[in-house]
């Protein structure tokens, strides 16, 4: 039901008026209201529209009034309010029947009338009867169940469908797949240069577009739409189709970690029995577009040793493996398994995959500061029937650094395996070694600041060549020679090239496992 003259009369809108013309056509429904008060009228006469005015386009000309009552009847205009006794004093008898003959309701105010006080109520009872016709509490909660229940762009626009006078846009920004209920959007959101918290009106249509801003990140770009009378439909539904853009993408993010049973299924046991192929085949049921050699990373979050995992920084860590590996967000997947958060991803041959979880680790320590978490990474997997074993290796291994409390925040697959050896061992024994073989070297770079222990390290790894040891410290030649002549008057007899596992083994351990008291 919309709002009618009848209507505003019933609602004594009006102090006092007369009615001249097409009574019997007062209950013909408007949808917005105008005041007309320019002499080239006929641009600005808006389709199904009420017109007040003083008729000051007007006047006392009768050709011109006869060319306006056309122009109204050709717009399906629902009446005419004219304020009398400003332009004009009485309406002719001609016009009158004119009207008549045109289904034109004329209704006459008297010179107290204030035309932009009336223009504001009948303006207010247009909202109204919108609130009467669609009931907007009830809606609401009616669209959160929808939502809450199928989350997708699909209900959103489902729920458009059943909002009169709005039209809704939305554009994944992860993969840029974008949905829309009506052509004209498209075409205005492939336009137009600016996007996001803007009202722009363009002829009688009103359009706002916004960025989701969800944990810091765009997540999805939506247009509404509406005419431009119906601006109060867009006020009203702009933050709730934020909310519900929001809820979509926490469901989906929900939705992701307890449908991998798949992954779940072959990370533990599945997988050891697939050849590359046949995991490549089953995945695809998943789009999930697997391609050798692949990494595992895994990871634990705790904030004052209680476990943090929630949809946010899932979605985080995700963005940020994405863009450090260059994925496509089909080629890698996620889950959540023991309190340990497990990605499993496409790697290509050429990345190097120590910097690139060491850039992982420093972009998550800057967004997620007042958390503890560790990582473990595998090497480069080429063999589907590698994955389980190897799954199980960090999987443990995390769970003891944990237990033993190790600050050490990264691991690679090969310190995870020495871990492993030696997680039986007695600790304050290992301690115990480390420091009796690595003491010297570890007051003096703690007096000094000088790497010593790092530069014995590469040393022995690069065979005692010192101009190689400087080439992978990225330092100079003299410095490498500096700091070896300090070592040698620590008293590590470095001539001898022979029987230096002991100290390459203790200086290992101090590296990896943070073993020094």
């Amino acid at each position: 039901m919309k709002t009618t003259l009848k209507d505003l009369f019933d609602r004594e809108i009006f102090e006092s008026y007369d009615i001249l013309s097409g009574k019997e056509f007062i209950e013909r429904p408007f949808e917005s209201v105008s005041i007309l008060e320019t002499p080239d009228f006929e641009n600005y006469i808006i389709e199904h529209s009420l017109i007040l005015t003083t008729f000051y386009p007007v006047k006392a000309d009768v050709q011109t009034f006869k060319h306006l009552l056309y122009a109204l009847s050709r717009k399906e205009t629902a009446g005419i309010l004219i304020k009398l006794h400003r332009y004009i004093d009485l309406i002719p008898e001609e016009i009158i029947h004119m009207a008549d003959e045109l289904h034109i309701p004329i209704v006459t105010l008297n010179y107290d009338a204030n035309l932009s006080l009336l223009f504001n109520n009948i303006l207010s009872e247009l909202q109204r009867q919108d609130y009467t016709n669609f009931s907007f509490d009830a809606s609401y909660s009616e669209f959160l169940k929808q939502v809450y229940e199928e989350p997708s762009t699909k209900t959103l626009l489902s729920i458009v469908d059943k909002i009169p006078d709005l039209e809704l846009l939305i554009q994944n920004l992860d993969n840029k797949k974008t949905y829309y209920s009506h052509e004209s959007l498209l075409l205005y959101f492939n336009q137009s240069k600016t996007t996001r918290h803007l009202f722009q009106r363009m002829g009688d249509t009103l359009y706002y577009s916004e960025d989701v801003i969800y944990d810091d990140k765009p997540i999805y770009r939506y247009v509404l739409m509406a005419k431009n009378d119906k601006r109060h439909i867009l006020h009203n539904y702009i933050e709730i189709f934020k909310l519900m853009i929001i809820l979509i993408h926490q469901k989906k993010i929900e939705n992701t970690l307890k449908q991998n049973q798949f992954l779940l299924n072959f990370v533990s046991n599945l997988s050891a029995n697939y050849t590359n192929t046949q995991l490549i085949e089953a995945s695809r049921r998943y789009n999930w577009n697997v391609v050798f050699p692949v990494t595992l990373i895994l990871f634990t979050f705790k904030d004052h040793s209680k476990t943090i995992i929630n949809p946010n920084l899932v979605e985080y860590v995700r963005t940020v493996i994405i863009n450090k590996f260059h994925l496509n967000s089909d080629e890698l997947r996620y889950t959540l398994l023991n309190d340990q958060l497990l990605f499993i991803l496409n790697t290509i041959e050429t990345i190097n995959l120590s910097e690139t979880i060491q850039n992982i680790y420093e972009t998550l320590l800057l967004k997620y500061k007042d958390l503890t978490f560790k990582i473990a990474y595998s090497n480069k997997i080429h063999e589907a029937s590698e994955i389980a074993k190897i799954y199980f290796q960090l999987s443990e291994a995390l769970i003891h650094i944990e237990t033993k409390n190790l600050s050490i925040n990264i691991f690679t697959e090969d310190q995870i395996k020495v871990l492993n050896v030696l997680k039986n061992i007695d600790y304050s024994r290992l301690r115990d070694y480390v420091n009796e073989k690595l003491r010297p070297l570890i007051d003096y770079q703690e007096k000094n600041s000088t790497p010593l222990i790092d530069t014995l390290f590469k040393h022995i790894e690069c065979k005692f060549n010192a101009k190689d040891t400087a080439d992978a410290l990225y330092i100079h030649y003299n410095t490498v020679r500096y700091r070896l002549d300090v070592i040698h008057q620590l008293g590590y007899n470095l001539s001898n090239k022979d029987g230096f596992f002991d100290l390459y083994f203790a200086l290992y351990l101090y590296k990896n496992f943070d073993l020094a008291n």
